[in-house]
């Protein structure tokens, strides 16, 4: 079994949560975090009576705060021994406005959140696995990362992008150094933002929205027991793993006719 020693930011639910899962259902240790104590210490009580034989902390940190980013390192690498795989996955989308309508302050959630937060932890643990001598940083990509424009999403989407650059930039930055870089690619997911997103909009948006996501729409878990293996099995900075490929969507488009799939009502 794996005794990889594993960080995922922003698993205290959906994909991050179900992530955790399997790395632990692996035999691996684990760090997950959320912003706050409140919503951390429920969730690692939850995962540690299901593997009471393995090894899991919860640690609380804003990703958008750079000291807090260090001290979740410190913690996890102290906690653990040192740090195999740190996943930057914590995220928060935005209201399906355009960007004039899109107040201020959101616009900076978002960017602080989505970027920054990714920025720093990838400075962050880029230190600290030089210092150890080895490690790998994953870079969680979103609609936006391949350039793909959708209306509403314009702020998120501009991140994304941005994701993508930084994941890239570091690779090469990374070479020689013993520390791996890498991205992920979950696809589209049934989570609570995505289906608060839909239930927003009009009738018939909600019933195109709903058509289309029970075409290429997947449960986090099924997505999290794909990459989980992936993640452990990558050896090669630049890894990128899709969930979603381009061939799975016309796949999927294809036989949409014959093979209903229904992950939403």
């Amino acid at each position: 079994m794996q005794k990889e020693r594993i960080v995922i930011t922003g698993s205290t639910r959906g994909l991050g949560l179900c992530m955790a899962r399997e790395f632990l259902a692996r035999g691996c240790r684990a760090v997950v975090s959320g912003r706050t104590w409140s919503a951390v210490d429920p969730v690692a009580r939850l995962l540690a009576a299901k593997h009471p034989d393995g090894f899991v902390r919860g640690i609380p940190c804003d990703v958008g705060n750079p000291s807090q980013v260090q001290a979740l390192w410190d913690a996890a690498a102290q906690a653990m021994g040192g740090v195999d795989h740190w996943i930057s996955n914590a995220g928060i989308g935005q209201p399906l406005v355009p960007i004039w309508d899109l107040p201020a302050a959101e616009m900076e959630d978002v960017v602080r959140t989505d970027l920054l937060g990714t920025l720093y932890g990838a400075r962050t643990a880029m230190r600290g696995m030089m210092a150890q001598g080895s490690g790998a940083i994953w870079f969680m990509e979103g609609h936006g990362s391949d350039g793909r424009i959708m209306k509403g999403l314009s702020v998120y989407g501009t991140a994304k992008r941005a994701v993508r650059y930084a994941a890239h930039a570091l690779a090469e930055e990374a070479r020689g150094s013993g520390v791996m870089v890498g991205t992920l690619s979950p696809g589209i997911m049934i989570t609570g933002f995505t289906m608060g997103q839909i239930e927003r909009g009009t009738p018939l948006e909600r019933e195109r929205a709903k058509k289309l996501f029970n075409i290429l729409a997947d449960k986090p878990e099924t997505v999290a027991r794909f990459l989980v293996p992936r993640i452990l099995a990558a050896r090669k900075s630049g890894t990128h793993i899709a969930w979603l490929s381009g061939r799975k969507i016309m796949l999927r488009f294809a036989t949409s006719g014959l093979a209903r799939r229904k992950v939403i009502d």
